[in-house]
């Protein structure tokens, strides 16, 4: 027994010594490389996507895209690893055929680092461009053949690299957000601040005086203007509600869905809302009476086709008095 014990005492810290040689979960991050094309039809029959995790081959796949529905594109790659590993991309369009590729593109990054959550991803996308065709029958435009590491990105050779820090957080529409001015690839929390102005974006304060205005149908209206930042720059929703203080009776809210412009401080802009407060009204002739002289408060919030949004409140004083559309107050009673 004593000799079994002994033996058994030696050979136990040998074996404790093993276990921190395996690698934690909790030190380990997820890539999730996103590869989506545009409508390519006819001239690519599959896409051909490989992906290496430090030089070894971790997925080789053919995609067959033509006559399938539904389509394999956009596809989701899953990787695991030890941050820093080496990640590298090639997705290759293909035609009928077999032949060239009429598109080719890199990418490649570092796995990330591990934040410990488990469920935290990010999104390496590998977007395979209608700008980027390349025809055999045809000169090649110029962008779109390009030496790596170079590769066809929005019809220009670009460094196909992304540092890890670069990379965007992984969401499940993805596809349908890339990246853009107003919403970029490393983004804080949406954000909207209301302004006003008919021929570009004015700040608005509370207690601020706007003018109703006399529109050429009839209607009476305020200009309204927003800024926002890390909301998509095109097919965000942009909608304006108000409320009279003190009047129960609602005001009808209205909707616009207009691409935003570039402002400064990494802002994007958008002006020229007319927001028309006696819309529906039975009598156009009256029904703005109520608003003239009351405090309004104006409520702008913008939400885009992934799900975010934020809104932007000011209460304002409406004048006493009507803007006519000659710019004087003739057509006050």
């Amino acid at each position: 027994m004593r000799v079994r014990a002994l033996a058994l005492a030696l050979t136990l810290p040998f074996g404790v010594a093993a276990c921190p040689t395996e690698k934690s979960s909790d030190t380990r991050s997820t890539l999730v490389v996103g590869v989506q094309s545009d409508e390519l039809g006819t001239l690519a029959e599959s896409v051909h996507v490989v992906v290496k995790k430090d030089g070894a081959v971790f997925r080789d796949e053919t995609l067959v895209t033509a006559g399938v529905a539904p389509s394999p594109l956009p596809k989701e790659i899953e990787v695991v690893g030890d941050p820093g590993a080496r990640i590298e991309v090639i997705a290759e369009a293909l035609p009928a055929g077999g032949g060239a590729p009429i598109i080719a593109r890199l990418a490649s990054t570092r796995m990330p680092a591990s934040s410990g959550d488990a469920s935290e991803k990010k999104l390496l996308r590998v977007h395979l461009e209608s700008r980027c065709v390349v025809l055999p029958t045809l000169p090649p435009p110029p962008g779109t053949t390009c030496a790596a590491p170079l590769t066809c990105i929005a019809g220009a050779c670009q460094p196909s690299e992304v540092a890890d820090d670069a990379l965007e957080d992984y969401e499940p529409g993805w596809p349908a957000a890339p990246p853009d001015i107003c919403r970029p690839a490393k983004r804080g929390p949406p954000e909207v601040i209301i302004g006003t102005g008919q021929t570009d974006y004015s700040g608005l304060t509370d207690g601020q005086v706007l003018q109703l205005e006399k529109g050429p149908q009839g209607g009476h209206h305020i200009w309204i203007a927003a800024r926002m930042k890390n909301l998509r720059q095109s097919g965000s929703t942009t909608t304006i509600t108000s409320i009279i203080e003190g009047d129960p009776e609602p005001v009808p809210p209205i909707s616009f869905v207009f691409t935003f412009d570039r402002d400064e401080g990494a802002y994007c802009k958008v002006w020229g809302l007319r927001y028309q407060v006696d819309a529906g009204a039975g009598d156009l002739r009256s029904a703005y009476k109520r608003f003239l002289g009351k405090r309004l408060s104006v409520t702008v919030e913008v939400a885009d086709s992934t799900g975010a949004k934020a809104s932007s409140t000011r209460v304002v004083q409406i004048a006493d008095k009507l803007l006519c559309p000659d710019g004087t107050d003739a057509c006050n009673p």
